[in-house]
């Protein structure tokens, strides 16, 4: 039986097909083998079908961890925030940790699913493993778009499971352990005061992002009309200001007369450290520690946990974040003692669109759900 083009009888008894796709410097050949010729046939015609549609296969042999890298140096470097563009990298470590010898053309749901499997299994937060599910989907698409494989292997993967990030009571503290923390920092002598218990009270009276507070400049600060205004926040990726968060989060926000006057004296206080340590305060920040540098994030928060534990005695361990106060600093705007504040007030002031505070902030604290309650259960009374 005469074998048709591009088919081989093999010593084993099997039937190698063979088929060249694309030509020029493209040109790849694949070859797979069948135990029928009309088998072998099938095969040979999708792949004519695949070379018609532009699936050419280059590349396909190469490395998971190589060509993600490539791909994200070549299209997504210099193109996103330095934020974003390192979130990119993190999805690559990822995938040189669980995908090492993985090749692209080895790609397909199942390997890719197995993959999210296991990091759900290892415990990775939902929120993480969205990203990296964003980042390997693009990069799929691009592969196919590229006609590097035939199928994006990223479609409908399935990441129930995951553990979610912290409960969302622990986001919060309770409003009276907001009124601890802000009665305790009010009535703190200002000597006593450093840059990061500073930017601790700013966000308790504002709300603000850490990012936002420790890049606030003295020109921000209006003491006719009591405002502080954001228009940039500081960025530890490039060690410098960038442009806010989102548009809305472009604002003035109203503060206390007595934030304003805490303000002042740390203005003097703040020169006298300097002076003392031989800095000078170039950019007029309204936070500055003693080696002339904006005060960092993550050591904000670390004072936040430990006035948490020292004025609250909130348990180590049980201490929340610096971004916990800009969500309980919201929630206690919509509360009752805070005056029912409307949503869209409440957008303003956080610099967020009224679907993210309902989402994100629109739930009850723990004094006001026992008040609420108590008042559900008076009303009942009387009916």
């Amino acid at each position: 039986m005469k074998l048709p083009k591009g088919i081989d009888l093999m010593p084993s008894g099997k039937y190698k097909a063979t088929a060249s796709i694309g030509s020029g410097n493209t040109r790849k050949r694949k070859s797979k083998s069948f135990t029928t010729v009309s088998d072998a046939k099938v095969w040979l015609l999708e792949m004519n079908a695949d070379m018609h549609s532009g699936t050419t296969y280059v590349g396909d042999d190469a490395k998971i961890t190589d060509a993600y890298n490539e791909w994200v140096a070549t299209f997504v470097t210099s193109k996103v925030s330095p934020a974003t563009e390192k979130g990119y990298y993190f999805t690559g470590k990822i995938l040189a940790k669980y995908c090492e010898g993985w090749l692209v053309k080895t790609l397909d749901r199942r390997h890719c699913q197995k993959l999210f499997n296991q990091l759900i299994a290892d415990n990775y937060t939902k929120n993480t493993i969205k990203k990296i599910k964003v980042h390997v989907g693009k990069y799929c698409r691009s592969l196919v778009t590229e006609g590097v494989i035939k199928r994006n292997p990223m479609q409908e993967i399935d990441i129930r499971g995951a553990r979610l990030g912290k409960d969302a009571n622990q986001k919060f503290i309770s409003i009276s352990q907001y009124k601890q923390l802000l009665q305790a920092l009010k009535q703190r002598p200002i000597s006593q005061m450093t840059p990061y218990t500073m930017v601790i009270l700013v966000i308790l009276c504002t709300g603000m992002r850490v990012s936002e507070a420790i890049d606030l400049r003295q020109d921000d600060l209006d003491e006719i009309k009591l405002t502080l205004r954001v228009d940039s926040s500081y960025s530890r990726t490039v060690h410098g200001s960038k442009a806010p968060k989102t548009k809305n989060s472009y604002r003035t926000i109203p503060i206390p007369k007595f934030l304003l006057q805490r303000l002042r004296e740390w203005r003097f206080e703040q020169n006298r450290l300097l002076m003392l340590n031989g800095h000078r305060n170039h950019e007029q920040h309204l936070f500055i520690t003693k080696f002339g540098n904006v005060p960092d994030a993550s050591s904000v928060n670390y004072y936040v946990q430990k006035l948490e534990h020292t004025i609250c005695q909130i348990p180590v361990g049980q201490t929340t974040s610096t971004h916990s106060l800009r969500h309980t600093y919201a929630s206690y705007l919509l509360s009752r003692e805070g005056g029912n504040q409307s949503l869209q007030y409440v957008a303003n002031v956080l610099g967020d669109t009224q679907a993210m505070v309902q989402e994100v902030y629109a739930h009850l604290m723990p004094e006001e759900k026992a008040s609420q309650a108590n008042v559900v259960r008076d009303a009942l009374e009387v009916i």
